[in-house]
């Protein structure tokens, strides 16, 4: 039997994060009107601030919870006990699994982030800093010969090279993408296959 519905407030703040999410993603963040987000989630231009403060505002609750999420998901990855090898592989499947399946959340961080404020970004940023320590820790346990400096450059370039799918609309499959995208990661990082079980 399905549960109640959810309250109205929530339900119009999920449809306008959510139409502020495709629109962000179509056309940017400045080219973008609260009105035009209004309409498109159903309720009046004004009504959208009855939820959030500005249109910023709404830019920085999407960049939040995805954030949030995936610095969640790589402290549990983290916190699983296993060898580095197999840790890494799990936050290389995590990763690619996310750029597609929050592919248009991944496409408005790259190219709208910077339109958040100052403090919103150091916060944001100081999230980004703390999932990439967990890769770098993981990759210097797997691979002791690298620097600091050399395991960050490497892992920053395996997560650039699986966010590239945020910004280029793929013909293959998910499954086939996610797993092409962990494979180009893999590579980067140059630690060996993928392990059983793996993405």
């Amino acid at each position: 039997m399905a549960g109640p519905p959810p309250p109205l407030a929530t339900s119009r703040r999920e449809a306008i994060l959510a139409a502020a999410l495709e629109l962000f993603r179509q056309g940017g963040f400045h080219a973008v009107g609260v009105d035009e987000i209004g309409t498109t989630a159903g309720i009046s231009g004004p009504g959208v601030y009855r939820h959030f403060a500005s249109k910023t505002a709404l830019l920085v609750a999407l960049l939040d919870s995805i954030s949030e999420r995936m610095v969640i998901a790589a402290e549990d990855i983290q916190k699983a006990d296993g060898p580095p090898v197999v840790t890494l592989d799990r936050l290389i499947a995590f990763h690619a699994a996310t750029a597609v399946t929050e592919r248009a959340l991944l496409a408005v961080w790259i190219r709208d982030g910077r339109s958040a404020s100052h403090s919103d970004r150091e916060r944001l940023r100081g999230r980004e800093v703390e999932y990439v320590s967990h890769w770098t820790g993981t990759l210097a346990r797997l691979r002791p010969e690298l620097s600091p400096a050399e395991a960050e450059a490497l892992v920053h370039a395996a997560l650039g090279a699986i966010d590239s799918v945020a910004l280029h609309d793929s013909a293959l499959p998910a499954d086939a993408l996610q797993a092409l995208l962990a494979d180009a990661a893999r590579a980067v990082l140059q630690h060996c296959a993928r392990q059983p079980g793996a993405a």
